[in-house]
């Protein structure tokens, strides 16, 4: 049985807040879903976090869309990924600016 680091389970805690905050049934290629899970099963959390990153891109609009970008902003600042975390915080921005302005 593989036994994780600390920093290993805290960053999988956090791509599976991610996960759980998408849509329950997703309309993306089975490919990015095999291939996000295959990331996590190996370890790649970076990687993971890129796939997620691109299934939600594929889900906008819907109503945990906030919370599951601010989980990938947390899993960014975990792993260190700056330019990730400056992109995630900017588009968690864009996403309350729309829900304040009732769009």
């Amino acid at each position: 049985m593989r036994t994780w680091p600390q920093e290993a389970k805290q960053a999988l805690r956090f791509l599976a807040a991610a996960r759980y905050f998408l849509p329950e049934y997703l309309e993306c290629p089975d490919d990015l879903i095999r291939g996000y899970q295959a990331h996590l099963r190996q370890a790649e959390f970076q990687s993971a976090l890129e796939a997620l990153e691109k299934i939600g891109d594929i889900h906008s609009g819907y109503e945990n869309e906030s919370n599951f970008w601010k989980e990938l902003y947390y899993v960014a600042k975990h792993l260190d990924l700056d330019e990730h975390a400056a992109r995630y915080e900017e588009r968690l921005r864009q996403i309350v600016e729309m829900q304040r302005l009732g769009l």
